[in-house]
C-alpha cells in the first residue's frame, strides 16, 4: 500500500524546519542530540554519512515529537520521542561491546536511522491481509521520503535501503498470520528472510539487533520496565477509550509479552540484554501471577496502584 505524506510531513519538510521546531518548543532535545551526535561522529568518520544520518535523525525526531509525542495534540505515552531517547542510549551501550565490532559505518548509520524513524507512523489501520504492519510500512515509506530530501548524493545506497526496510518491517511485533498461512511470533525478521538470498550474515545480525534493541525494555531496571509497561497500557487506554482491563494487561498480556513474544535473536543483543532479562524473570513471573489472582471486579486504577506497590517491594 501507499502511505502519502500527512500534515506533519508538510509542516516539517526540511532539516531547518525541524531544528526551528525543536529549538523553540523542545530545547531539551539538545541534550540527547549532543550525546548521540558525539558518539556517532566518533564511531563513523565519513563526514557525508554524518550529515545525511544527522539530518534524518533530526527530522524524524521532530516529526515524532509533533505527531506522537510531547508536542502532539494527541500525545502517546509510549510511542513518542522519549522512546527514541531510550533506544539511542541502548544503541550506544551496545557499541561498547566487543561483539559489536563487526558493525561497519553503514551498520551504525542504519541503526541510528532505525532508532529515530521506525515508529514514525502509529495511527494506520490494522493490516489483516499481510504480516507487515501498516504502521511499519508507512514509517518506512516516510523515512525514504526523508532520505530523498536530505541525501542528495545518494550516500545511502539501494542495498542499504533494503536492509533498513527489513529492520523496520521486521519490527512488526506480536502474533500474526497472513492469508497465505505464514505465522510469526515476536518480531517478523526471521519470516521476512525466508527465501531471501541477498542479505549476508552481518546484515541479518543487524536487522535482528535493531529489533532486539527496540524491545529491550524487558532488560531495564525493574522500576524502569514497570514504567514502560504502564506507558504502553496508558497509550492503549487512550486509543481504545479505556476499554482495556488493567488486570488482563498486567497479568496475562504482560506475561505473554515477557515470556512468549519477546526474544533476543541477535548475538550482540543476547550479550547486551539477556542476563538482565533473566534477572527480571522471576520477579515478573511472580508479579503477573499476583495480578491474575486479583478480584476481577477491581478498578483499573487500583490494579495499577497494586502493580506499582509490588514493583517497589520486588525492586
Amino acid at each position: 500500500m501507499n502511505y502519502p505524506p500527512d500534515l506533519i510531513e508538510e509542516q516539517i519538510s526540511s532539516v531547518d524546519k525541524a531544528w526551528e521546531l525543536l529549538n523553540e518548543k523542545l530545547p531539551e532535545f539538545q541534550v540527547i542530540f549532543d550525546i548521540w551526535h558525539a558518539w556517532f561522529c566518533d564511531i563513523v568518520k565519513d563526514v557525508e554519512v554524518q550529515e545525511v544520518v544527522t539530518s534524518t535523525v533530526v527530522v524524524s525526531y521532530a516529526r515524532m515529537a509533533l505527531r506522537n509525542g510531547t508536542l502532539s495534540i494527541q500525545p502517546r505515552n509510549y510511542h513518542s520521542e522519549k522512546h527514541i531517547d531510550d533506544l539511542i542510549y541502548r544503541l550506544i551501550a551496545v557499541s561498547q561491546l566487543s561483539s559489536s565490532h563487526f558493525i561497519t559505518d553503514y551498520g551504525w548509520a542504519l541503526l541510528s536511522i532505525f532508532m529515530s524513524a521506525h515508529d514514525l507512523r502509529q495511527s494506520e489501520k490494522n493490516n489483516e491481509q499481510e504480516l507487515v504492519g501498516n504502521n511499519e510500512q508507512a514509517s518506512f515509506q516516510e523515512v525514504i521520503r526523508i532520505l530523498d530530501v536530505v541525501d542528495q548524493h545518494k550516500i545511502v545506497r539501494q542495498e542499504h535501503k533494503e536492509l533498513l526496510k527489513l529492520m523496520i518491517h521486521g519490527s512488526t511485533f506480536g502474533r500474526g498470520e497472513d492469508t497465505k498461512g505464514n505465522i510469526y511470533i515476536g518480531n517478523l525478521v526471521k519470516v521476512l528472510l525466508k527465501g531471501v538470498a541477498y542479505f549476508d550474515d552481518d546484515d541479518k545480525e543487524l536487522a535482528y539487533l535493531a529489533c532486539d534493541i527496540d524491545t529491550a525494555n524487558v532488560s531495564a531496571d525493574l522500576k524502569d520496565y514497570a514504567q514502560s509497561s504502564i506507558n504502553v497500557y496508558n497509550e492503549i487506554q487512550t486509543i481504545s477509550g479505556n476499554s482495556m482491563s488493567a488486570q488482563l494487561f498486567f497479568g496475562t498480556l504482560q506475561s505473554d509479552y515477557f515470556f512468549e513474544l519477546q526474544k533476543f535473536n541477535s548475538k550482540v543483543g543476547k550479550q547486551a540484554f539477556a542476563q538482565q532479562k533473566l534477572d527480571n524473570t522471576p520477579k515478573i513471573k511472580k508479579l503477573c501471577s499476583l495480578i491474575q489472582q486479583l478480584d476481577p471486579e477491581m478498578e483499573n486504577n487500583d490494579v495499577v496502584d497494586y502493580y506499582l506497590l509490588q514493583i517497589n517491594e520486588l525492586s
